[in-house]
């Protein structure tokens, strides 16, 4: 009886155990020591879409030229993370980034390259900026080019960045692609403020859900003109007043991770004082965000309810993805502000 006794505490202490040890060895890593964990910052928001100051295809390559507000950055040094990029409030502090992606492939896939940047001012011809843009990657942005560089406010600039041959071996069929150096070059000002003039503003997030193997993104910005396809031809779709562009994303969160997926039914809801304004959201492409569901609309400024319904992803499935996305609709629900327009 005794040893009966003993080996029910035995096994009762082994359960106990077990979870316990399963938490630490799931959390625990390796030379973590605490030290930079206040650095880094605890949340952010994955995948926003960025527009482009200037937008080209050269050479081969989709380049995509961006001025913003300085980015905290971090760097490696022996295993630990470093603050870098310079002190946030000095005002003439800009993130120039610059993204050199795959268009000869035609598969879209960042390319491994060293960039440089040279940045004038346009009235004296005096270069404020040579230095090279490493490598970096962000949220939402990934793999580019860039760094903080201080571009002082209330001046116009014209930049050049050079880019060169693709740093890689290749396979047969691609090895006569970029094999030269790409010499890129445009211009921009920034106001008295140091914001980019003209530039177009950036989809800012309203809200986001994982469900049931889906990622959907809810964003805003600018009113955008569209294109339907009449008879093989391109016939505008232009805004209604006073609207903005409202952007969804469904994104694969199960199968191939991040992708995004086509042929969903995508319908948006905005709901405010007891109305309700039903909007179907079409296929939309985007050269600079590439495939979302979207449309303008227009609403008033104040407090909105968006409730936005994903179904129809009713495609035939392999094994390994019957069951790992979505069958029934997917539903999200979020609360915004919408802001009274500039003037």
């Amino acid at each position: 009886m005794a040893d009966r006794k003993t080996l029910v505490y035995l096994l009762v202490f082994v359960l106990a155990l077990v979870p316990a040890l399963a938490i630490a060895l799931l959390t625990y890593r390796p030379g973590d020591d605490g030290e930079c964990a206040s650095a880094v910052p605890a949340t952010y928001a994955p995948h926003i879409h960025a527009t482009g100051l200037a937008v080209e295809i050269k050479d081969g390559m989709q380049l995509i030229f961006n001025v913003s507000p300085a980015a905290q950055l971090y760097q490696v040094v022996d295993g630990a993370l470093e603050l870098c990029g310079g002190d946030l409030t000095d005002a003439d502090l800009k993130h120039i980034t610059v993204d050199v992606s795959d268009a000869a492939l035609a598969l879209g896939e960042r390319l491994p390259v060293e960039v440089s940047l040279e940045v004038r001012r346009q009235d004296s011809g005096a270069v404020v900026v040579q230095a090279s843009a490493p490598a970096m990657v962000a949220p939402g942005h990934g793999y580019h080019f860039g760094d903080n560089y201080r571009v002082p406010a209330g001046a116009a600039y014209d930049w050049t960045v050079t880019i060169s041959p693709v740093l890689a071996l290749r396979q047969e069929g691609a090895q006569d692609l970029w094999l030269e150096p790409v010499v890129w070059t445009g211009s921009f000002t920034l106001d008295d403020e140091g914001r980019v003039v003209g530039q177009t503003d950036a989809l800012a997030l309203i809200g986001e859900l994982t469900q049931d193997g889906l990622h959907i993104m809810l964003s805003h910005q600018d009113a955008r003109p569209l294109y339907a396809v009449e008879e093989g031809a391109a016939v505008p779709v232009p805004p209604e007043p006073l609207s903005r562009y409202y952007v969804v994303d469904v994104i694969d969160h199960a199968v191939n991770y991040e992708a995004k997926l086509p042929g969903a039914t995508v319908t948006v809801t905005f709901r405010r004082y007891g109305t309700a304004l039903v909007v179907p959201f079409p296929a939309v492409i985007s050269p600079e965000y590439g495939f979302h569901y979207g449309a303008n609309v227009a609403l008033e400024p104040g407090d909105w309810t968006v409730d936005v319904e994903v179904s129809g992803l009713d495609f035939l499935r392999h094994a390994g993805a019957a069951v790992s996305l979505a069958r029934a609709p997917v539903r999200a629900s979020f609360d915004f502000t919408l802001d009274e327009p500039e003037t």
